[in-house]
C-alpha cells in the first residue's frame, strides 16, 4: 500500500446552493460589497459580426469571500475580503494566462467599505449577459465543508506512482465541485508541464475551482447553472508567492 499521507492537503468545499446572500456575506454570484466610489471593470474587447467595436460590457460578479468565513484563502497583509469578477465570454489567449487579463481579482479591507454601492446600483448581468452563458453564475450562498484529497496523480513522484492503481487513485484523489484550495484533476487534458506566474516565475497555486456540477445528495447538481470548460471544471490559480500578480485559469 502506497504512503499517501505526507501528501494530504485540504480542501474547502463551497457547497453553493441558490440563495440570495447579503452583500456583505461570502457567495457566489450575486451582489457584491463594492464601494460606491470605485468604477466598475468592464471589458470592451467584443465585436459585431460586421468587426464594429461593442460595449464595453461590465464584468459579471462571480464569486465574493471573506477572512472570518474563508481564513484558509492567502489573503494579503491587511486585507479580509476578495472579490472575484470575469467577462462570460471566452477570449482566445495562451496560458498560463488564460483569462488572466479578462478577470478581476480584488483584495479589499472590509472595514475601508464604509459607503457601500447598493445591490440595486450594481450592473444586472441579465441586462448584458444572458443566465444561459456558460460563465454568469446564478446568485448561490455557500456552505463551506473542510474535507481532505490528495494530490492529481501526475503531482505524485513516479516511484509512488508505480504503486497505486492509476484509474482508481483518479477517481478518488482530488474532490470535485467548486472549492478553494486542493488541487485540480487533469482528466480531460494532461497536467501542464509548467505551472508558473507569468509575473515572477514562482510555482502557481489553485486558488478556486468552480465546477458544472455538485455532488449534492439529491438537491440541485447544477446550482450556479455555469457549463465550464466541456461541461467539467475550471481552475483560477494564483501565484504562490504573490496572490495580488495576475491570476491564470485552465479548463477541463
Amino acid at each position: 500500500m502506497a504512503d499517501l499521507a505526507p501528501y494530504a492537503r485540504t480542501t474547502v468545499r463551497l457547497r453553493p446552493r441558490r440563495g440570495a446572500p447579503g452583500i456583505r456575506e461570502s457567495h457566489i454570484g450575486g451582489p457584491l460589497w463594492w464601494p460606491a466610489d470605485e468604477s466598475w471593470p468592464d471589458c470592451a474587447e467584443h465585436k459585431d459580426i460586421n468587426g464594429r467595436p461593442q460595449g464595453p460590457y461590465p464584468l459579471v460578479p462571480v464569486a465574493q469571500l471573506t477572512a472570518a468565513d474563508f481564513p484558509e484563502a492567502p489573503f494579503p497583509a491587511g486585507t479580509d475580503l476578495v472579490q472575484l469578477l470575469w467577462c462570460p465570454e471566452w477570449h482566445d489567449q495562451p496560458h498560463p494566462e488564460g483569462w488572466g487579463q479578462l478577470c478581476r481579482l480584488v483584495w479589499r479591507r472590509g472595514s475601508d467599505l464604509t459607503e457601500p454601492l447598493s445591490p440595486a446600483d450594481q450592473p444586472d448581468p441579465e441586462d448584458h449577459w444572458v443566465y444561459e452563458q456558460d460563465m454568469v453564475p446564478r446568485a448561490c450562498v455557500l456552505r463551506p465543508e473542510r474535507a481532505v484529497e490528495y494530490p492529481w496523480i501526475e503531482e505524485l513522484p513516479d516511484t509512488l506512482r508505480e504503486q497505486l492503481d492509476e484509474d482508481r487513485y483518479r477517481d478518488n484523489s482530488v474532490l470535485a465541485g467548486c472549492k478553494l484550495g486542493g488541487g485540480m484533476g487533469w482528466a480531460t487534458t494532461d497536467m501542464p508541464l509548467s505551472l508558473e506566474c507569468g509575473d515572477c516565475g514562482q510555482p502557481l497555486s489553485l486558488f478556486l475551482q468552480f465546477d458544472s456540477y455538485e455532488d449534492a445528495d439529491g438537491e440541485d447538481r447544477e446550482p450556479t447553472g455555469m457549463t465550464v470548460g466541456r461541461g467539467g471544471h475550471a481552475g483560477l490559480f494564483l501565484c504562490s508567492a504573490d496572490p495580488t500578480h495576475p491570476p491564470s485559469f485552465f479548463t477541463q
